[in-house]
């Protein structure tokens, strides 16, 4: 019999060891282009009204864990600059790849993260506080839609997969 919830756990696990791959074997000029594309465009309106001028001079550095995926994000002028493995960081947001998926669709809040101690956050706390009170304001909305779906997804069938490798099985009770 086809059991689709032990397909969807399968492909959940699945994820992170493909991505981590996946990283490994794309050029770095490619994974820090194509980072830094994205998010100039996420954050076109921010930087276009000056929103993000608190990280002039300042490097956010985030740690995905489980894919082996480093990489800091500055501010210079007006255009968000990608670099992977920064030199300089002020403030590290470390935490594994279903922790920020469940962040970014706005399914766990941030805040409950950190104090199970899921999201690391190392250094400057006020820059720390200005990231995510601005993430908080942004939202997943300004996502394309079959995205925020595809994340929403994610997040649901982790949090499927945390809770049935919580229950006891049969065998134990």
């Amino acid at each position: 019999m086809f059991d689709i919830k032990r397909v969807n756990h399968k492909v959940v696990a699945a994820l992170p060891p493909m991505l981590r791959t996946a990283i490994c074997c794309a050029p770095k000029g490619l994974q820090s282009g194509m980072l830094q594309l994205v998010l100039n465009r996420f954050f076109q309106p921010e930087l276009s009204s000056g929103e993000l001028n608190f990280m002039q001079h300042k490097t956010v550095v985030i740690s995905v864990v489980d894919i082996a995926l480093e990489f800091g994000i500055c501010l210079d002028g007006n255009k968000l600059q990608v670099q992977l493995m920064p030199a300089q960081q002020d403030l590290l947001l470390k935490a594994e790849l279903a922790d920020f998926i469940a962040m970014i669709s706005n399914t766990t809040d941030p805040d409950t993260l950190f104090f199970r101690r899921r999201l690391q956050m190392l250094g400057d706390t006020e820059l720390g506080l200005y990231c995510k009170n601005l993430l908080d304001s942004i939202g997943p909305e300004r996502l394309p839609l079959p995205l925020t779906r595809g994340l929403q997804w994610l997040a649901l069938q982790q949090k499927t997969a945390e809770l049935s490798d919580t229950k006891p099985s049969v065998e134990q009770r």
